[in-house]
């Protein structure tokens, strides 16, 4: 996905129809809680890391260790965290009772606001969408408060399947919307949600439904996540995610949920719905096997080929492009490969006149993991509409470890 100056499709190719983003809604750290609140923060180069675990989450003292091989133990003391608790939330608001709602994962709570947010949003009513074919696909892969409240086996609700149970997360959305279209619970690791709005595209384009909510969602209740995904060695001792920067040493864990309003764009045209940015194209593929690598490495080969397969379906060049929003979680390893791929997939017939130029969000709001697609595209509709590409925060010394050229605003 990307945004593009090119009008036409290429010779011998008929792209699908064009989709229209026609609602966005974001909860973000460092109190952001709209797309203008977010704006504001990629504009000020700002980052809303978090240098402790907030005690409303897990006691990190009783986990921090500066030696990272320490049992029971990580290296890694921050992140970033949404302000206040998990577990405040309005449940009479969506005709969910009390009781209900001390079984309901924060995650579906948090899905459930960001939806209602993007459908106001877009302009809409709820009975605008009561009842219609709209679809909801939502990426998530954690499920901290499952985890949690099942460690007490004798202390169950009849509430407790369909509270805590991550693969009931969409459900929920259709459920308390009257939504019928496909619903769907992507889990592709931190692919989740930029696979969800790929499943959300197909939908519209086949006619499978007539319009979609594409969402994502991370929270970090328990420890025991932060402490697999920390024993990974991808983490950050710093907490923080030094995108392009020669300091980059593993990503900060963060957490956020978003939603986007999907539309075929001649519907969203034909029905007057503002019409944030359009996803011309997109496209989704594995690496297959690294060579003498674990399932973990990014593949350059199959970050080229995914980029290559999203235009050739577009029906676009690839170097009418002008800017590209990247993965850029601040590992050592993946931005080179990711940026190099970038190169080799988007500048074969490019100018130096006109430069490709690229940035990551996650230098400001970290990797929110499951839910970091929907905010990077949430971050290119916002640039679009603009015409201003925000800098990439915190960044002092461009990573030596490269074999390209990159240019950055």
């Amino acid at each position: 996905m990307g945004a593009s100056t090119a009008n036409g499709s290429r010779a011998g190719h008929v792209p699908l129809e064009p989709i229209a983003i026609v609602g966005m809604a974001c909860h973000l750290p460092g109190s952001i809680t709209s797309p203008s609140a977010l704006w504001d923060a990629l504009v000020n180069k700002t980052s809303v890391q978090t240098p402790t675990v907030p005690e409303s989450r897990f006691n990190i003292d009783a986990f921090y260790h500066r030696n990272q091989n320490r049992p029971g133990s990580f290296n890694v003391r921050g992140g970033y965290f949404l302000d206040g608790s998990p577990q405040d939330f309005d449940p009479s608001f969506f005709g969910i009772t009390p009781i209900e709602a001390m079984w309901l994962d924060p995650q579906q709570r948090r899905i459930l606001e960001v939806t209602y947010e993007c459908l106001e949003n877009a302009g809409l009513r709820l009975e605008d969408v009561a009842g219609k074919n709209i679809g909801v696909f939502v990426g998530s892969f954690t499920s901290d408060y499952q985890q949690m409240l099942h460690r007490e086996p004798d202390f169950r609700h009849e509430y407790a399947a369909t509270g805590t149970d991550p693969g009931i997360l969409s459900a929920r959305v259709c459920n308390i919307f009257d939504l019928c279209g496909p619903s769907a619970v992507i889990n592709s690791a931190c692919s989740s949600s930029m696979t969800a709005i790929h499943q959300a595209c197909l939908a519209l384009q086949t006619g499978e439904c007539d319009g979609a909510i594409a969402g994502g969602v991370n929270l970090i209740i328990a420890v025991d996540q932060h402490m697999n995904t920390a024993k990974m060695g991808i983490l950050s001792p710093t907490s923080t995610c030094h995108t392009f920067d020669a300091a980059a040493d593993g990503y900060g864990r963060a957490e956020g949920a978003g939603a986007i309003y999907l539309r075929r764009l001649s519907d969203a045209v034909r029905d007057g719905n503002p019409i944030r940015a359009v996803i011309r194209g997109s496209a989704l593929n594995t690496n297959g096997k690294v060579k003498n690598q674990g399932i973990t490495h990014p593949s350059l080969e199959g970050q080229e080929r995914v980029l290559r397969a999203a235009y050739k379906r577009a029906g676009l060049d690839p170097t009418d492009t002008l800017y590209v929003e990247c993965h850029g979680t601040g590992t050592p390893v993946g931005d080179p490969i990711e940026v190099k791929a970038i190169s080799n997939g988007m500048n074969e017939r490019r100018s130096r006149e006109q430069p490709l130029l690229l940035g990551a969000i996650k230098a400001n709001i970290g990797h929110s993991e499951a839910a970091s697609g929907i905010f990077a595209v949430i971050k290119a509709a916002l640039i679009l509409e603009s015409g201003v590409i925000p800098g990439v925060a915190g960044l002092k010394t461009l990573n030596p470890a490269r074999s390209y050229t990159i240019r950055l605003q």
